[in-house]
């Protein structure tokens, strides 16, 4: 990238997107600096980090709006695009690529098909045929109305550079190629409707660590709590690795709001304690206590329920997914992911909630502070002994829309050598 200018701020090409219910700022590769060091600072200063506000910068001061995804067309023979995801820390100082993002995952191929990146065009699939003249995701995902006119679909292959897995993107399309945003599709925390996108994860066990499903070994195993409770969990990696365990373990319901959650030290602490145990038990922090430091986004710690029976909510099970130490507002794609997998082995945290009649669906609804999310899930077979099974289906459906393009700017001395002060 060429970094001359005539000016104190530095303007860099920049797509803002929503995908599902996070939005992130786009950029194609050759935009920005290679990984290291100056890209970190530019995208923290992009992004107004370290600062709890997010005054100065394109965050808004939610682990979901402090997201970016960088975009390139794949080096890869099976993949049309290369995807780096990247999560900043809002009030820390932290630059994360080791992780994915399935909301944000819902824009990229939108973005790479209305930037050109896309050279040759393969019938992609649409959405299930639906049951029923519902648009929300209520009853699943079955949730488009009938009487929806049918866009064509395009199939994106994507490559996650982060987690060195691919996923799929069917992407609505109209006669000129482009994308379309259009659409009568709902999804929780997301107001109005959209055109479905559906992002088929089947490839992504191992995300994290590339030990598979289960990195321990077991869909269940058990930590000590400081507090000398014995807490039973499950490491799952699919999509994002996250860990599972009851709420009533961490002394909640499961059914409170994010904002009384996040408000809830004791339990923020808990949690933060049961990400960091987990870490280290699979070998991605040396010691619990330094989890913030040495792995502060994974895994990610859900805490899950029995549903509350919504009216019409059909949900299976009800969970609060924690990011960057605060409660998702919902529920993030790649850990419902996590989620639903890990509900189709016998003896995880999950599938001992859930039980075995639920498990037999074509389909986990996850209740959730703003709805539900509905995941697609079937296997070969349920091994009675524990084992993983073989995922036909692991897929869900988002929509995504570009809310903004031009130019981001920053100020030049965010390129100066690192002893400088980038806020001087």
């Amino acid at each position: 990238m060429d970094l001359e200018t005539d000016s104190d701020q530095i303007a860099i090409p920049a797509v803002y997107m929503r995908g599902g219910s996070s939005k992130a700022i786009f950029f194609h590769a050759r935009d920005i600096p290679p990984a290291g060091k100056k890209r970190d600072r530019l995208l923290k200063r992009i992004i107004g980090a370290p600062d709890p506000l997010q005054i100065d910068g394109m965050g808004g001061a939610k682990a979901i709006t402090s997201k970016m995804a960088i975009i390139s067309e794949s080096r890869r023979d099976m993949t049309d695009v290369d995807y780096e995801f990247v999560q900043v820390g809002v009030a820390d100082d932290e630059v994360k690529y080791n992780m994915a993002c399935g909301n944000i995952s819902a824009a990229v191929g939108p973005f790479a098909v209305d930037e050109g990146l896309i050279k040759t065009f393969r019938e992609g699939k649409g959405p299930p045929t639906p049951s029923d003249s519902t648009t929300s995701q209520a009853n699943g995902l079955s949730g488009l109305a009938k009487t929806q006119a049918e866009p064509r679909y395009q199939e994106i292959r994507i490559y996650n550079t982060s987690t060195e897995k691919n996923f799929i993107a069917h992407i609505p399309v109209n006669a000129n190629g482009k994308s379309v945003s259009k659409g009568k599709y709902q999804i929780a925390a997301v107001p109005g409707s959209g055109a479905p996108i559906m992002l088929d994860y089947r490839e992504t066990l191992g995300a994290a660590l590339n030990k598979g499903l289960f990195p321990t070994g077991n869909p269940k195993d058990e930590i000590n709590m400081s507090n000398g409770r014995r807490v039973g969990i499950t490491i799952s990696d699919a999509g994002n690795i996250c860990v599972f365990a009851l709420a009533r373990d961490l002394d909640i319901t499961g059914h409170e709001s994010a904002s009384e959650l996040t408000r809830t030290k004791h339990l923020i602490r808990a949690t933060r304690e049961l990400r960091g145990r987990a870490a280290q038990m699979v070998g991605m922090c040396a010691d619990w206590n330094k989890v913030d430091e040495q792995s502060p986004f994974l895994p990610m710690p859900v805490l899950i329920a029995d549903p509350t029976h919504r009216a019409g909510s059909g949900a299976h099970v009800c969970g609060r997914l924690f990011l960057d130490n605060m409660c998702h507002e919902s529920m993030a794609g790649t850990g419902s992911v996590s989620f639903a997998a890990a509900s189709r082995v016998v003896g995880s945290v999950v599938y001992n909630l859930i039980g075995a009649d639920a498990a037999k669906e074509t389909t986990l609804n996850i209740e959730h502070p703003m709805g539900i999310m509905p995941i697609a899930v079937e296997v070969d077979m349920i091994h009675e002994d524990g084992g993983v099974p073989r995922f036909l289906t692991l897929s869900f459906i988002r929509t995504a829309r570009r809310l903004m393009d031009g130019s981001v700017y920053v100020p030049a001395e965010v390129f100066e050598d690192e002893e400088a002060s980038v806020d001087a």
